[in-house]
Order: C-alpha cells, then sequence, then structure tokens
C-alpha cells in the first residue's frame, strides 16, 4: 500500500456469489492479500475467488457437530500465519465492511502510537433490496440502526496479540499479549444483510443448511431457521 502498511484480511465464504463483487470493491484499496477458507460452495463463488490476484483459497471443513464452534477455532489461529509479514489482520465476514474516513491513514497513525487492537462500532444495514448498482454498498445502502452485537474485535496487530479468545459468533474476544485499545471505536461495521425480504430468506436458508446438531443444542444460529411465511 501507498503508506507502507501491509493488511491481510481473513474470511469464511460459502455460496456467496452475490455479495463477493461488492466485498472485493470495498476492501481492495487497503488489502494486499486475502486468506479465504471455502466450505463448499455450489455457485459461482469459486470461480470469483479464483479470479482475483490476491486471494489464497484454502477449504474449510467442519469434521465435528458444531459449524459454530469449528468456525471459532479457525477465527483464533488462522491470522497466526501473518506473523512478521503484517501490520494489521482483518477478521471478518464477506457481508462485513469496515469502514471509516480515510481508513488508512487512521491505522497508521494507530500503529505509530502503539494501539495493536481496534474494536468495530456496529450498524445493521437495511435496504429494501439487493442493491445492483456498479457503486460500493456504503453509497446504495445509507440506511441503519446500531447493533451492539457487531461491536466486534475486527483490526489487529498480529504480532503484539498472542490468542483471540473469540466468543462463538466473533460478537466478543478476549485478546491475549500486548493488547493496546483506542480511547474510543472509531472504525464501523456495516453489516448488510438486510437487504430486501429476497435476498434475507434466500442468504438465510443457505446458511440454515450450515447449522448442525450441537449449534441446535447450544442455541447457535437458530435465527436462519426462520419461516418467511409466519
Amino acid at each position: 500500500m501507498p503508506n507502507g502498511l501491509q493488511i491481510h484480511l481473513y474470511c469464511l465464504c460459502w455460496n456467496d456469489a452475490r455479495m463477493l463483487p461488492y466485498f472485493f470493491r470495498h476492501y481492495d484499496e487497503i488489502v494486499d492479500q486475502y486468506f479465504i477458507f471455502d466450505n463448499g460452495s455450489t455457485d459461482e463463488s469459486l470461480a470469483l475467488l479464483e479470479s482475483h490476484g490476491r486471494v489464497h483459497l484454502e477449504h474449510f471443513d467442519v469434521p465435528g457437530d458444531s459449524f459454530v464452534d469449528e468456525e471459532r477455532r479457525l477465527g483464533d489461529q488462522i491470522w497466526k500465519k501473518s506473523r512478521g509479514k503484517a501490520d494489521w489482520v482483518i477478521v471478518t465476514d464477506i457481508d462485513e465492511h469496515l469502514y471509516r474516513e480515510d481508513l488508512l491513514s487512521y491505522l497508521n497513525r494507530c500503529r505509530s502510537s502503539g494501539i495493536t487492537a481496534i474494536k468495530s462500532f456496529g450498524y445493521e444495514m437495511v435496504a429494501d433490496s439487493f442493491p445492483t448498482g456498479e457503486d460500493k454498498l456504503i453509497n446504495q445502502v445509507t440506511r441503519g440502526c446500531r447493533s451492539y452485537g457487531l461491536n466486534r474485535l475486527c483490526i489487529f496487530n498480529p504480532d503484539a496479540i498472542t490468542e483471540t479468545h473469540f466468543s462463538p459468533g466473533r460478537h466478543k474476544a478476549w485478546p491475549e499479549g500486548h493488547v493496546v485499545w483506542p480511547e474510543s471505536s472509531e472504525v464501523l461495521l456495516l453489516h448488510y444483510k438486510q437487504l430486501g425480504v429476497e435476498y434475507l430468506t434466500q442468504r438465510s436458508a443457505v446458511l440454515a443448511q450450515g447449522i448442525k446438531s450441537g449449534d441446535i443444542a447450544n442455541g447457535w444460529g437458530l435465527h436462519y431457521k426462520w419461516d418467511p411465511e409466519l
């Protein structure tokens, strides 16, 4: 990147072909390398990922009875390969877009001042229908409501943080190491799932397929099993 920062992004993918173009449009300006773990996509996701020059694609399996717990374990480990290689890592989802005006300059200032971990300030974004324009989602979907459940540790220094200790769904984290937070949260996490009834229904049905017996027993991911007819 022009300011000398090296930024790596880690996330999972599962049939995200509709969202991936917006994801790359949003992050390509700041991310040097993507590390994306695909969970068996059957749509056009793999073609989109393989055609992107900065994507390192790996497969993600769920050998046990809980997708959510396996995702949590993966999230606690995958970013460690960036130690000694990146100034910052981002751990997020494809429908989560981190935003702050001039984010690169902000991250450069945080690095210079010794900050090592940054928590997002979450918003659930809302639209009547799924966008079709070529612009970034932040310019097309401008309505949202505050969501405290989206206040997440999403950006941190992989050399300073030794462990993240994410909770299921990454809604909380208890990082270890040299942990220095900024005085206030200045980075927004814009969550793009409530993009019309058609998209929300379709996306929830896809995600519900991944819910396993252990997830049901723990009450994880049950919100994906809502019935649009009720």
